[in-house]
């Protein structure tokens, strides 16, 4: 049998396997497991490897609570934590019945005005689940996305993608520098990354800033590297789900109809994460400076591709392979050697779960 094959084959085992747990456990933190079994086979490893990490990881997992509920309105059980199972039963039955491209048009728009869900995690499981093909986790990732929906604007519902928005006015890189001009009274250091952000989603400016974004066609793109760079110069864990998260919108791109909305609202949960974050106004001032300028990007250690996949796969860090592979494809993307830049940082920096 070809290695490849039987290597993938693998990984669906595995990832089939990951049907059996919750979306959180310990009180709020997300299941990496399927994330990362994808993202260490994407890098190359071999099915034992992947059948080894996932024996390891799943010891701190907890079984799926199955709690019948009616999904019948299924956008009225957005945010609702214990809707999980039964969601990821609906969307199972409707890729088997309407087929992946289908369900993904129609839920993908619904889900975008609560995109921060789970730290961004059921984006990105989202991401990881389309590149390996597999629609149970495809399902449980939209499951997640819509349990653990997160809406940061006061009236993101449905029908709110469909509304004309405000015009937005600032480039990039004045709406980034104009994050630091928010202020609420909220706590903003709790621990986890989805508090700190609905706390921060709460200042008096937010609603005007968070859709004050000028988008066009590279804007995503633009995020991807700005939010590489971040990374790559401080570590910053928050960030580093920015880069990920932004790199499975991108993936998801074909299967929306307007790619700008979708940006948009990707920003109003990126506003609320760059300040989630508590970077300084030098560190943002800093990273928007080199990413404009060749040279400093060029200037950022990196480490060879092999050896970034080689150590994210030997890694046990919640982290370390998600972001080699998401920077790796970034990179191949588009060029940019900020990507490449991120990837090694992700093997310096020691995580923590979330």
């Amino acid at each position: 049998m070809d290695y490849l094959l039987a290597t993938s084959q693998g990984l669906a085992r595995q990832l089939d396997g990951c049907m059996a747990h919750d979306a959180e456990y310990n009180h709020g933190l997300s299941d990496h497991l399927p994330m990362l079994l994808h993202s260490m086979h994407a890098l190359g490893a071999t099915e034992s490897r992947l059948q080894e990490y996932a024996s390891s990881y799943a010891t701190r997992l907890e079984p799926r609570r199955v709690i019948p509920m009616d999904t019948g309105d299924w956008l009225a059980l957005r945010g609702q934590l214990d809707a999980y199972h039964a969601l990821s039963a609906m969307f199972v039955q409707r890729i088997a019945v309407a087929g992946r491209d289908s369900v993904l048009r129609d839920a993908l728009p619904r889900l975008m005005p609560g995109v921060g869900a789970g730290a961004f995690h059921g984006l990105i499981r989202c991401g990881h689940a389309l590149a390996a093909r597999h629609d149970g986790e495809l399902a449980n990732g939209l499951a997640y996305w819509a349990a653990a929906w997160l809406p940061l604007m006061p009236s993101a519902d449905a029908d709110e993608v469909r509304r004309p928005l405000p015009s937005p006015s600032l480039d990039l890189a004045s709406w980034t520098r104009c994050a630091h001009d928010l202020r609420t009274a909220l706590d903003t250091e709790q621990p986890r990354i989805t508090l700190r952000m609905k706390a921060w989603s709460a200042a008096p400016q937010f609603p005007v800033l968070a859709f004050a974004l000028r988008t066009n066609d590279d804007t995503l793109r633009d995020i991807a590297r700005l939010a590489a760079t971040v990374y790559a110069q401080t570590g910053n864990f928050t960030v580093m789900h920015m880069v990920t998260s932004a790199h499975a919108l991108l993936a998801l791109g074909p299967w929306f109809d307007d790619v700008k909305l979708a940006t948009r609202w990707f920003g109003v949960a990126l506003l609320a994460a760059l300040r989630a974050a508590r970077l300084t106004r030098q560190q943002i001032d800093t990273s928007l400076v080199t990413m404009n300028d060749a040279d400093a990007i060029s200037a950022l250690p990196v480490l060879p591709w092999n050896e970034l996949a080689a150590a994210a796969i030997a890694s046990g860090d919640d982290h370390a392979a998600k972001i080699v592979y998401s920077s790796r494809a970034l990179f191949e993307m588009f060029g940019d050697a900020a990507f490449h830049a991120a990837a090694t940082q992700g093997m310096l920096t020691q995580t923590r779960p979330d």
